[in-house]
């Protein structure tokens, strides 16, 4: 009963403080022209003709199939290569400066980069993601395969384990959360970037769009797409990547 009280305040106060914000909102947009800063309603009436254009739907499903394709690349591959180089300590030493350097990298330059090699197309977010998400996963990986217990591998092959009892109670287990972990920050960077990656270098999308709107001086709609967009990152964390993470620490802890 105490745990569902404290949920309700804690609903009731995040509730409170959107309130507060759009009214400090809302009086802020009185003293300044709707150019610089529109107030709620104006933002409301570009969103709802976004809706009803069809522009939302159509900007959302091009934005989100090259998040998806630019995330699964970078997964896979800093997975794969992160397992190997966790395995092999030769192979994490020269990772180490490639690592360093994509991570040092401005954002900013990559995608400036995938402009002079692929244009102004579908290529250039889906390249930006899969180079920036790279990193937090790859190291994620291997430092999670470094950190698996040498001495249960060795009690494995010592009572001869199979290989698959080995991957299911002492590799999956091990490697779980910091994978998990590592994916929840690079989906929502990933989100942020191909947003950034589209408004240079993209043709469409919901970064294109922004574009389009800044250039025409329409400050509402630049308004209305920002908050879809922290509306996105904050429905795939709370309805996706949470239940996710929870489902793997839950099945890590019955695992152990």
């Amino acid at each position: 009963m105490q745990a569902s009280i404290t949920k309700n305040k804690k609903r009731i106060i995040r509730i409170l403080v959107i309130l507060l914000l759009l009214c400090i909102w809302q009086i802020c947009s009185y003293f300044l022209p709707s150019i610089l800063l529109p107030s709620p309603i104006e933002t409301y009436d570009e969103f709802v003709k976004l809706i009803i254009n069809g522009e939302l739907i159509s900007q959302l499903a091009q934005s989100g199939f090259r998040m998806l394709i630019g995330l699964a690349i970078g997964v896979i591959i800093a997975i794969s290569i992160g397992l190997i180089a966790g395995k092999y300590e030769v192979v994490y030493e020269i990772f180490r400066p490639i690592y360093s350097m994509i991570m040092g990298l401005p954002p900013i330059i990559v995608v400036v980069l995938a402009m002079v090699w692929f244009g102004t197309s579908s290529s250039v977010p889906i390249f930006v993601v899969s180079v920036l998400v790279f990193p937090v996963i790859y190291l994620n990986t291997a430092d999670g395969w470094r950190n698996i217990d040498k001495q249960l591998l060795e009690m494995g092959a010592i009572y001869k384990t199979s290989s698959l009892q080995n991957l299911k109670h002492i590799i999956l287990p091990g490697l779980a959360v910091p994978i998990i972990s590592a994916l929840s920050l690079a989906a929502g960077s990933a989100v942020r970037i191909t947003i950034m990656a589209e408004l240079l270098g993209s043709n469409s999308g919901i970064g294109y769009s922004l574009a389009l709107a800044r250039v025409n001086i329409n400050t509402a709609k630049v308004f209305a797409w920002t908050i879809i967009c922290i509306l996105i990152i904050l429905i795939l964390d709370h309805f996706v990547l949470n239940p996710v993470k929870n489902y793997v620490l839950r099945w890590n802890k019955q695992g152990n």
